[in-house]
């Protein structure tokens, strides 16, 4: 679900390169998975409930195969229809996913958010660490640094074929009333979720998106910058595994809010104070906020709902609003470089974020859960 997305930002100076396009418009090719993510994930319960969720997993997967092939075309059209393609399959699947983890395995809701989540940053860093090597490695250029991933969509369909044969419609979903989902809209913990996801993801697709054009434009090698983006990578999977965990056994999660926020906002300071004194002390202790948070708002949409339903419907409605809003992130920031030319209005943006995403994440981990009805 990740690597295909994540792919493009090491990869950025070379699209630009070969195509021309400016730090605004690589920073819109870069946010339109967010886009995709915000419009199309209300779908997927819908989607779900009429055709069950390990059918509409299986399309999507087809879908997102599709898109990764379309990109080898290295022409921007084909390059920007790709991208819809892999943001529309992973918002559907983003949501289906976490109902699945609530019916499935809801006396183990955490650890199964966990190992989610670090599912989730564990693809991103592999995507982050090794592109450049092997677009090196293949002597290739970047729509096939790009394509190489499709080969982990592949192994997914291969792996998950086999579950259509027992798949039935979940009765959780099949029962749900059309327009159950539009009251989930008018409560305040649904709202402290979302919002907490949506500041979360900002942060996150904005820091994850440019780190290795940062540190390429203090003077680090393409691959330098990108296994710093792995540094990064690799300690939010330490938190997206525990934290969740913790979050289970704990009667609130307020204090995971404040102390994720807390680790994000003194990263962000690192790459502003002292950029070049210690790269891969920044990008570690950025990387453990921001898979903190990541992984905490995951977990949130399974333990603030009652049932499967509930977490689709809330997991929906936290993505929409959570994606939507990080969509500007990447865009605006690529817009304050160009305009600019430094980096700290955008970092200092970030780090003025990390303030709301530590009330709503408070405000979320109080307990209780969601009414969608």
């Amino acid at each position: 679900m990740r690597p295909a997305i994540v792919a493009v930002s090491p990869l950025l100076d070379d699209i630009r390169a070969s195509t021309g396009i400016s730090n605004a418009a690589a920073g819109i090719l870069s946010t339109l998975p967010l886009v995709c993510f915000g419009i199309f994930a209300p779908m997927a319960p819908r989607l779900a409930r009429h055709f069950g969720m390990e059918h509409t997993l299986f399309v999507v997967l087809v879908v997102l195969l599709g898109g990764v092939a379309v990109r080898l075309v290295p022409s921007l059209p084909p390059l920007f229809l790709g991208t819809f393609l892999v943001g529309t399959a992973v918002a559907i699947a983003n949501v289906v996913v976490t109902a699945i983890i609530k019916r499935d395995f809801h006396q183990h809701v955490g650890l199964m958010s966990g190992l989610h989540s670090t599912m989730l940053v564990g693809g991103g860093a592999l995507a982050a660490g090794l592109t450049i090597p092997l677009r090196d490695a293949l002597s290739s250029n970047w729509t096939r640094g790009l394509a190489v991933w499709g080969v982990l969509a592949l192994l997914a369909i291969a792996i998950w074929a086999p579950r259509l044969r027992r798949a039935t419609v979940t009765p959780d979903l099949a029962a749900a009333r059309e327009g159950q989902g539009i009251s989930v809209w008018r409560d305040r913990l649904a709202w402290a979720v979302a919002l907490f996801y949506a500041f979360q993801s900002l942060i996150y697709y904005t820091a994850t998106t440019w780190l290795p054009t940062f540190y390429t434009s203090h003077g680090a090698s393409a691959a330098y910058a990108g296994s710093l983006l792995s540094i990064c990578f690799g300690c939010a999977i330490v938190t997206s595994l525990l934290v969740p965990i913790w979050a289970q056994r704990s009667g609130r999660q307020s204090y995971l809010a404040w102390i994720g926020s807390a680790l994000c906002v003194v990263g962000l300071l690192g790459l502003i104070v002292a950029p070049t004194a210690a790269p891969p002390v920044w990008s570690a202790i950025l990387g453990l906020g921001l898979g903190a948070v990541l992984s905490l708002g995951i977990t949130f949409m399974s333990m603030r709902a009652e049932g499967a339903h509930d977490a689709g419907l809330l997991s929906a409605m936290s993505q929409c609003v959570g994606y939507l809003v990080a969509a500007a992130g990447p865009v605006l920031f690529g817009f304050a470089r160009d305009t600019t030319h430094a980096w700290t209005v955008g970092l200092i943006a970030l780090v003025v974020a990390a303030v709301p995403m530590a009330v709503a994440g408070a405000a979320a981990g109080r307990g209780g859960h969601v009414t969608s009805c």
